[in-house]
């Protein structure tokens, strides 16, 4: 899970009961809090009640690349230049143990 911890949507008892249900499921799970950042920051520009912050939104694609390269190790992972927002990403997820890179870095892009 990506979160904005200012997100107004998300209060910390519902996080706390989260966590609790994924742990009583033994779940395999990481939750992820993007300091001083609001509910929709991953939206782009334009869309309606975003509240886009880049920063977050960088990092958490780049999270979600990291985890598809641990989940499915044996498919190559493709370099990504921009995500559907918009931002920029300047890493790629390396190999299936989710190592990052930056761009460039290692070779051909």
């Amino acid at each position: 899970i990506e979160n904005g911890d200012h997100d107004q949507e998300v209060p910390p008892d519902m996080i706390a009961e989260f966590c609790a249900e994924m742990d009583a499921a033994q779940v395999d799970w990481r939750f992820v809090n993007h300091a001083r950042t609001p509910h929709g920051f991953a939206l782009g520009p334009g869309v309606i009640s975003t509240a886009y912050t880049e920063h977050a939104d960088r990092r958490s694609t780049q999270g979600m690349l990291q985890l598809f390269a641990e989940v499915w190790p044996d498919v190559p992972q493709q370099f990504v230049e921009a995500n559907a927002s918009g931002t920029a990403l300047h890493t790629r997820v390396a190999g299936g143990d989710g190592a990052v890179e930056a761009a460039g870095a290692g070779g051909a892009d």
